[in-house]
């Protein structure tokens, strides 16, 4: 990343502020080198990379996250919920269909048959709109439901990359306790040696020995992260916490990818974000239910009609002698209600401002995701170079250390900080390793998947 680009990200998102703060998500919004110009409509975003964890190549990684897309419990809810959002779109379409039924009747009385049959039929016509704008709402709440649900599986995406990277690190950081724990029973073995010999003392030996012991006392704990993470992942793709522990049990690499992160970011990109687009569709679905409770202050128009036939038997019942047929046009208009239907509109009107200010949140979590990550990458960049020359120079101060005290010119005590800055460098160094691919992963998901 150049020199600039934190100044060219600041301008970015302060226009992007400027747009989000004036007005709810329209389409004509102005652009900027960073900017969420949002309309309904899908399809004027550019299309993004959605399985961005591909990118990272770790088999294993990528099929932790799709079992997890495929049968965790969040997922089962969030498209339960879709289902629910597309059955209330097809009730509030229906609302502009005529109404049909159907009825029949056989009696008998007095030793006579009668039968009887009737369909009625009642449409109301949608003068001022309000059925229209009431199925067009429901239609936004199920856009805004599906975004919802794609909202869920980044979320999930992110989280299973992001335990298992921590995964890795627990493992690598084992590896390396052990490797330091190896080194200082070593140690032990070696002054105590020479304590028989005459040529250390019992605190040197005291000393060594507590070095190992505090070495001893990381183990459990770095076992025990190791396990965790194990569960947390086996929770996250709908498995109970021991079913994933024989596939996870060896060590691999933290996985890590090569990203060439550009200056400043396509608008489209941070508007692929599935909480932006859910957020936008509610505020549509808002803003027209205020439009249809306007409507509902206006009159009503119904047309009615019925056809019904009677008839001593059934074979002459539909008989066009035997069918009585009746038209009903009615209006009806609100007169007095007490102000409840002034104040509907009020409260869709309200909701429609909590739409509002929620999408505007919605995007300035995402900006602030954004530039968070841009900060994370571009510090772990210029740090990981210094904290690699610090394991070389832990390494060397080690065995010059080791040298000096071998030759009588050190105290012991050099040799056992030395040691100890080896393993703190190392640790410092896989750190931030980590939070590099920890930073990829929140940018990928701050940007709604690889662009």
């Amino acid at each position: 990343m150049s020199p600039k680009s934190p100044v060219l990200l600041t301008l970015a998102i302060s226009l992007a502020l400027t747009a989000c703060s004036q007005t709810p998500p329209r389409s004509d919004t102005a652009t900027s080198t960073v900017q969420i110009a949002p309309t309904a409509s899908s399809s004027t975003r550019t299309p993004v990379q959605a399985a961005w964890w591909q990118r990272f190549n770790d088999p294993l990684m990528t099929a932790l996250i799709q079992e997890t897309l495929q049968a965790s419990p969040d997922i089962k809810t969030a498209q339960a919920s879709l289902r629910a959002a597309r059955a209330q779109r097809t009730i509030a379409g229906a609302s502009l269909l005529p109404t049909l039924n159907i009825g029949g009747s056989a009696r008998r009385s007095g030793g006579n048959d009668s039968y009887g049959a009737s369909l009625d039929a009642s449409w109301e016509a949608d003068i001022f709109g309000g059925n229209r704008l009431a199925s067009s709402a429901a239609e936004a709440d199920v856009q805004a439901t599906q975004a919802s649900l794609e909202d869920v599986k980044a979320s999930l995406a992110a989280e299973v990359a992001s335990s298992y990277v921590n995964l890795r690190l627990a493992q690598a950081r084992l590896s390396v306790a052990r490797q330091s724990l190896a080194a200082r029973q070593e140690t032990v073995r070696l002054i105590t040696l020479k304590q028989q010999a005459g040529l250390a003392s019992a605190l040197e030996v005291e000393q060594a020995n507590l070095s190992l012991g505090q070495s001893q006392a990381q183990i459990p704990a770095l076992e025990s992260s190791i396990t965790q993470n194990q569960h947390a992942l086996a929770t996250l793709t709908g498995k109970e916490p021991q079913a994933l522990q024989s596939r996870l049990a060896a060590a691999k690499p933290v996985p890590v990818v090569a990203v060439q992160v550009a200056a400043t970011i396509p608008a489209n990109a941070i508007r692929q974000r599935p909480d932006i687009r859910a957020a936008e569709y509610k505020v549509q679905a808002a803003s027209l239910r205020v439009g249809e409770a306007k409507a509902n202050l206006y009159p009503s128009f119904n047309l009615g009609g019925s056809l019904s036939a009677s008839s001593v038997s059934v074979g002459d019942l539909f008989d066009p002698a035997n069918v009585a047929r009746s038209l009903l046009a009615s209006i009806s208009a609100p007169l007095f209600d007490g102000g409840k239907l002034k104040q509907q509109v009020e409260s869709r009107d309200a909701a429609r401002e909590q739409a509002v200010a929620s999408y505007q949140k919605a995007v300035l979590t995402a900006l602030r995701d954004v530039a968070n990550a841009f900060a994370s990458l571009q510090a772990n960049r210029q740090q990981q170079p210094v904290l690699q020359n610090n394991v070389t120079l832990a390494r060397s101060a080690e065995k010059l250390a080791q040298l000096s005290y071998d030759a009588g010119t050190a105290d012991f005590q050099n040799v056992l900080d030395a040691q100890r800055s080896v393993l703190s460098a190392q640790e410092s160094l896989l750190a931030a390793q980590v939070d590099n691919t920890q930073a990829v992963i929140s940018l990928y998901k701050a940007i709604g998947g690889a662009w």
